[in-house]
Order: structure tokens, then sequence, then C-alpha cells
């Protein structure tokens, strides 16, 4: 493993490639394009460990194959508060000329595979402040000429942040309109998305014996995200509209680092998770500016009705799309109601509570009355009628 790293950091293709059998012609290739894209990628760090052994370990005699899970550890620079982690699972066989790698494939626990440098080709790269961008070759034009837009979109999204520090620095970015690649990457298992952003998991603390083993993991929260963006939709409409989705994900990406994710949730609040990123990518706009499936807001409330509940997270992210998409409207205008009556800022530091104590019993309501001084009886109360009153 450390040779391995030692070669991409060096720069070593043939090194990094030789690892591969040579009677595995496929792997042999796709070695070298994982090698060619990763050195696209501006890594601060960028180191390889074994994390687990199975079979083979005791004599490894020649012919002996083993099962190796693989740790990639890794910290992009603008974009990682701290190393995170990707996983592979290797098979390993002794050849005649030592340790082969015969095959590369999907550990049991994922964490992040497959990334963009995995699974594309030749990955397109484009950097800016606070944006690495990748593309696969659908979506490189679209990667070289929405660059600026997307370093944009992060400042305005860090611009508007008032609740302290702690965010994520930037964004990774994946494009592409190869909606099968689209689905598959990271495992982020969202099909019926067009974007969506994927926290990862921090790389373990080094153990004391050098060489195998996973170490610690602060598990309580994900010190950043991957997100990715299927581009069929915005490659020929104006620009604000991809601007949209952009701005949200970054807002779900910046603020990932504060969610507590030590346990599970005890009180739904995916309305504030994604009320809040509808709202920050929306807030420049006017309620008479803003269309929901193409109706104005006053339409799309008329034909929905005012809200009776705040949305629960199975409704937030229900497979049925009609349920879903007013749900993350209900979610938006809650969130533009406690702007309107309580302030941005107060809007700020909502989000921020309710992320830190999201495996609370109550996390909502605790945010409701420590936060905004009321109870969530009574802020869906006036939620409702600001509702039927402003909108």
């Amino acid at each position: 493993m450390a040779s391995y790293g030692a070669a991409l950091k060096g720069k070593n293709r043939a090194a990094f490639v030789g690892i591969a059998d040579p009677k595995k012609p496929d792997l042999v290739k796709k070695q070298g394009q994982l090698y060619d894209n990763l050195q696209k990628i501006p890594f601060k760090s960028a180191t390889y460990s074994v994390d687990a052994v199975d079979g083979g370990e005791s004599t490894f005699a020649q012919g002996a194959q083993a099962t190796v899970t693989v740790n990639f550890d890794h910290q992009i620079s603008g974009v990682d508060k701290e190393p995170v982690e990707e996983r592979y699972r290797w098979t390993v066989v002794r050849g005649a000329t030592g340790l082969l790698v015969t095959d590369v494939g999907a550990p049991s626990q994922r964490r992040g595979y497959p990334a963009p440098w995995d699974s594309v080709p030749s990955l397109t790269v484009v950097t800016r402040t606070h944006v690495v961008v990748m593309a696969d070759d659908t979506s490189s034009g679209f990667a070289k000429s929405h660059a600026d837009a997307l370093e944009s979109d992060a400042e305005y999204d860090f611009a508007h942040w008032t609740g302290g520090s702690g965010t994520a620095p930037g964004f990774a970015v994946f494009l592409t309109s190869n909606r099968t690649l689209y689905q598959d990457i990271y495992d982020q298992g969202r099909d019926e998305s067009v974007g969506v952003t994927v926290p990862m998991p921090a790389a373990p603390a080094p153990t004391p014996a050098a060489g195998t083993g996973s170490g610690t993991v602060n598990s309580a929260s994900y010190p950043s995200s991957r997100i990715a963006v299927d581009t069929t939709h915005y490659k020929n409409v104006d620009p604000a509209d991809a601007d949209i989705v952009f701005k949200h994900e970054m807002t779900h990406a910046m603020i990932d680092p504060f969610e507590d994710v030590s346990g599970r949730s005890q009180q739904d609040h995916l309305w504030v998770v994604e009320g809040f990123a509808e709202w920050e990518s929306q807030r420049m706009y006017s309620p008479t500016e803003l269309l929901y499936d193409g109706a104005s807001l006053h339409s799309y409330a008329s034909k929905h009705g005012a809200p009776k509940a705040l949305p629960t997270d199975a409704e937030v992210y229900s497979s049925n799309s009609d349920t879903s998409g007013s749900s993350y409207f209900y979610s938006h205008m809650a969130m533009r109601y406690m702007a309107d009556k309580y302030g941005p800022e107060k809007v700020d530091q909502f989000v921020l509570y309710v992320y830190k104590h999201a495996t609370g019993t109550m996390c909502v309501d605790d945010a409701m009355k420590n936060v905004l001084g009321t109870s969530t009886d009574q802020f869906t109360s006036g939620y409702a009628a600001w509702f039927r009153s402003s909108i």
C-alpha cells in the first residue's frame, strides 16, 4: 500500500498500474485511467491502506488468493476540512513475481465508491477557488463554460450564511448527462433526483501499529460531501435554473459537517434540511417571481391548498413525485415564512440547532423553543395563516 500511494504522489504511472495482473488487460487499462484521473485532482493528501484481509493471510503461498478491503483516504484542497474515505475491494493473488491485483470492485460498505475518478475514462477537471468541477465527456463543455457560474453560486451561499464557522470550505461537483452513471456515482441511491449531495465519512485516525486496521472514526458527523448533478435538463435552459440546483446542493454540502449523525434521528426534520436548501437557493426571488412545476406560486398553492402540518420525512423523500414535490414546496414556504417573521439570521440559527441536535428526541420542537421562542404547533398555525394571506 505504501508503494502504491507513493507511486501516485511521485507521479510514477508504471508503478501505479503495475499492481494489476498483466493477464487482465481491462483491469490494467482501468488502473491507467484511474491514475490519469487522480493526477488531475488537487489533493492535499492521498494515501492507501489495508482495512481488512480475508483469506491468504497466513502463508500466502504462490497461487493463494485474498480479498482485501482497501481504504483510499484523501483530502481535496479547498473542499475537504479533513481527509475522507473511499473503499475498494481488491482480489489479490501471489504470482511468480509477487502480489498482483486481479479484480477491483465495491466493498460491502462502499463509502463513496465509485467516485468519478473510478467511473470515467478521461475525467475533465476544472478548479476555481471554492469548487472542483469534474465531468465526463457528456458534460465536459458544460463544466468548462459553467465553472465561473458555479464559483459564483458557492460564493453566494457562503455570503448568506450567518451561522458561524465550521462549514465546508468548498465543493466537489460531478456533472454528467449519462443517467445510469449519475445514479451509480458515489452509490447515492437517489434514482428520482437530478441533483444529490452525498456525505463522505471521515478517514480513520491512524492506528498505533502501522500497516493494517481501520483505526478510529468520528461517527458523529460527516466532515465533507460530494455533489452530483444530472445536466440533461440544464444545458439549454436559462442559466438561473441551473444556478438554483447548484445553490441548493451546495447549501446541503456547506452545512453537512454540522449534522449529528451519531444515531438515528428521533423527530422528522427533513423539511428543515430540504426547505432550507430550497429557500437559500431562491431567497433572492419574490413570491411573484417563483415558479413550481411551471406554475406561479399562487396557482400551485391554489391547487394544493394551505398546509395543515409540516411535511414528514416520508413525504419529503416519497417515491411519489407529486407527494415529494409538494412537500419540498411546503418545506420551502415554511422557511420563507420563518425568514419573514423572525429574520434570515434566525433561520440560520434554527437550522444549525436542528443539525447539531438531529438525533435528539425533539430536535425540531427544541429549536422552535430555544431559537424562535415558540412551539411547533404555534409555528405551524402561524405558517398556515401566512401562507393563505401571502401566497
